[in-house]
């Protein structure tokens, strides 16, 4: 696999051919690189961008980590640090925590974002059919071309290839190529900091405290560290820059090791940052010129499904004989995923009756169930990805959420019941427009 950007490596000519050109190499970018590689096409991939410890996605479900095991890479086979996990352990405001195992035994995988991109180029490392072109900056798109700048900005290389792809995340300039504009949402800020991944709870799984201003999630990325990512609020951004408000903020969310950890870790350092945002997966290419990952679209990372689903978009676009047939299969199994990651998110942060009422049920269903739990982790682990399916879920929620205060409204405010009800009715809204939607 040739590079660009070093003394040593070949100095390429101004014109490059190749079948499938990928514009940004972070973990969707050089997944989709590998995909393609496989597949036997001829890659020019475009990486603008160091390697950096930013704060990214760090916690592959059992369906991304299968897709790079498939592809051959190999974490444990690399000396990648990482952790396996068994699934989630919810700790709701007040009562015992909640454990959802991903079903049958199966593992996610808990690496720290730039190790996870390394861990894919070294397998693409092994591919003699793809040119990475690293340093070197896309200055135009076209169909069927891709102009980059070198890395000194002294001169421009000219990549022709029959497929334009925008792995180039949320600013993507593939999408603005192709007429679409950014369109996201903000929805919070998420704080990242590492800590002794003793001090978990459930060192096995994704922990994810709830009952602060935003929930916190934690897991190990390997044997020794966990990352613990605080969301928060938008309008408490400056939390950032105050470690003593946001732990304050956070004590009563936390368990007694974990704020201690997180104290230590600000203390010395400032905590990684990242925009939460969110934009609906509708446009994913046409005519030569495709989408993947938060070029596609993008939805709050407490559900960790950003990877796997970018992940499937890879391996999806790599197999498909056009961008429409692909485009065709994405829309028919790409929404469920966002839609359970806003959905929870909105539903753990909801402070009114019917998000309240609703939370409840979605609790007590947990504990009481196995067959919800079993439902619940095959829809998060990304396995089941019909809308049919998250529907019913969502609807025998409502049904149980609707007894729930049935049964208390002789124990209740009779505001607080009318407010239960309207909060239902907006969630059944919400989720009857935003499922229909493609």
């Amino acid at each position: 696999m040739p590079h660009s950007g070093s003394d040593e490596q070949p100095v390429f000519p101004a014109l490059l051919d190749a079948d499938v050109a990928i514009v940004g190499g972070g973990p969707v970018g050089t997944a989709t690189a590998l995909a393609f590689s496989r597949a036997g096409a001829r890659v020019c991939l475009v990486d603008a961008r160091p390697q950096t410890h930013r704060l990214g996605g760090e916690w592959l479900h059992p369906t991304g980590a299968g897709i790079l095991a498939d592809l051959g890479v190999d974490f444990a086979r690399d000396a990648i640090p990482h952790a396996s996990g068994r699934g989630f352990a919810i700790f709701p405001k007040d009562g015992d925590p909640i454990v959802l195992p991903y079903v049958g035994g199966e593992r996610a995988v808990g690496c720290q974002h730039h190790l996870i991109v390394e861990a894919i180029q070294k397998r693409l490392t092994c591919e003699h059919n793809v040119t990475v072109l690293a340093g070197c900056r896309v200055t135009d798109v076209a169909r069927g071309r891709v102009t980059v700048a070198t890395p000194d900005r002294r001169r421009t290389i000219e990549v022709a290839a029959g497929l334009v792809v925008g792995a180039d995340g949320r600013q993507s300039v593939v999408r603005q190529t192709l007429g679409h504009s950014g369109g996201s949402q903000p929805v919070s800020y998420m704080l990242g900091v590492l800590i002794d991944a003793a001090a978990l709870p459930f060192t096995e799984f994704g922990n994810v405290f709830l009952g602060g201003p935003g929930p916190v999630l934690a897991f190990r990325v390997d044997e020794h560290q966990a990352r613990v990512c605080f969301d928060v609020p938008a309008d408490r951004v400056a939390w950032v820059r105050n470690p003593a408000e946001l732990l304050a903020a956070y004590q009563n969310a936390l368990p007694r090791t974990v704020h201690e950890a997180c104290a230590r870790a600000l203390a010395s350092g400032p905590p990684a940052v990242a925009a939460n945002q969110w934009m609906r997966r509708k446009q994913y290419g046409r005519n030569g010129m495709a989408l993947v990952g938060d070029a596609v679209g993008h939805c709050h990372p407490l559900c960790a499904v950003g990877m796997s689903v970018g992940f499937l978009d890879a391996v999806t676009l790599a197999k498909s004989r056009s961008v429409e047939e692909y485009a065709s299969v994405r829309r028919a199994r790409g929404r469920v995923p966002e839609l359970l990651s806003m959905g929870l998110y909105d539903l753990f942060v909801g402070a009114d009756a019917g998000s309240t009422e609703l939370r409840e049920a979605v609790y007590h269903t947990w504990r009481s169930s196995a067959a919800a739990r079993h439902d619940t982790m095959r829809l998060l682990a990304v396995r089941e990805t019909r809308r049919a399916a998250l529907s019913v879920t969502f609807a025998r929620l409502l049904v149980a959420a609707s007894r729930r205060v049935v049964t208390e409204v002789g124990r209740r405010p009779l505001a607080y019941t009318f407010g239960a009800v309207a909060g239902f009715a907006d969630w059944a809204g919400w989720f009857a427009r935003e499922a229909l939607t493609n």
